[in-house]
């Protein structure tokens, strides 16, 4: 039994070493830039991918099935309408995909629901409806519908999709002359019916509902008036506390890596980008220059070549090592 945990250990080992870091990307909503980072090292790896002023206060971002970046930029309100971009990671070129030309929606959150996109809206334009599906998004022509029915939201500045379909919607009513944030978080059935509330509008301390993020049966919520982060089991909807930046708006966007931990993106002014452990202790604070985060997505690495022959050949190569320890032992 000792010879087979080394061996398990060994394979471990080898295949973290093989392992590369996610890449993050993350957009400015104060200057209008596009960075990109590796998880593991964001200061040392910071790569501006499009420049201060390259977009209209871009305030969300989405990885798309074709393997390029969606953002949402919501213009000025007056002569820049806002739009859905794509970011081409091949040849880091930006178009536009879609205009809202009657500015009767300003993006605040996107994610995709196979080839289409879902558009959620930004609480800060006072922007209030239905979640927008945008078919059409990765290629050919696009056209904008009404995909929520039911459950009548403020704005939408967080979108998640569990597996099984549902929808989770942060409906946040941000209040412009006090400047506080309230509000629910929703849940929508496959179809886009609304179904109910998973955290009503001030319990388990959420105040001011803004990023999500799925992972499993486990809903991530970011608090924006608290600067803190809630943890819901969606088996139970049982939502507790989990981490905390230690301010209010320091948490509005979220993301997670592909081992579980969380960035959240600041919405301050600060520029800080968030991360947390499994367990929501804060491991690190990076100063990402951003200005207000408008959002951050992280995109899991690809095994490098040498852990793709170890998972195929995994049980080969522990035959392989127990034979070794086997021959190293004492008769």
């Amino acid at each position: 039994m000792p010879r087979l945990a080394v061996a398990v250990a060994i394979l471990a080992s080898l295949a973290a070493t093989a392992s590369r870091a996610d890449t993050v990307y993350a957009t400015s909503f104060s200057t209008g830039e596009l960075i990109r980072y590796d998880s593991t090292d964001p200061a040392g790896t910071k790569t501006v991918l499009s420049g201060s002023g390259s977009m209209s206060k871009p305030a969300a971002i989405a990885m798309g099935p074709d393997g390029n970046l969606y953002i949402g930029q919501d213009g000025d309100a007056a002569t820049i309408a806002p739009s859905i971009s794509r970011f081409d990671l091949t040849t880091n070129t930006l178009s536009t995909v879609y205009t809202f030309a009657a500015f009767e929606v300003f993006p605040g959150s996107l994610i995709f629901k196979g080839a289409n996109l879902l558009v959620g809206r930004n609480p800060f334009f006072g922007n209030t409806g239905p979640i927008v599906q945008i078919a059409g998004a990765t290629g050919g022509p696009t056209s904008a519908s009404d995909y929520t029915t039911g459950g009548s939201l403020a704005s939408s500045p967080g979108l998640a999709l569990a597996a099984d379909g549902r929808l989770y919607v942060s409906d946040q009513t941000y209040n412009f002359g006090t400047g506080i944030a309230s509000g629910p978080v929703k849940r929508f059935d496959a179809a886009g019916t609304y179904v109910g509330e998973v955290i009503a509008s001030g319990s388990s301390g959420l105040a001011g509902p803004t990023g999500l993020v799925v992972s499993g049966s486990t809903l991530h919520t970011a608090s924006i008036m608290t600067g803190a982060v809630l943890r819901t089991d969606l088996d139970t909807d049982v939502t507790t506390a989990f981490a905390s930046t230690g301010g209010p708006f320091e948490v509005g966007p979220l993301a997670m890596l592909a081992n579980g931990t969380l960035l959240g993106g600041s919405p301050s002014g600060s520029g800080s980008i968030y991360h947390f452990g499994t367990d929501g202790t804060l491991l690190s604070t990076y100063a990402s220059g951003l200005g207000q985060v408008g959002g951050i997505v992280a995109v899991a690495a690809v095994p490098e070549p040498a852990s793709i022959t170890l998972a195929a050949g995994g049980l080969a190569a522990l035959g392989w090592i127990l034979r070794r320890l086997h021959q190293r032992s004492p008769t």
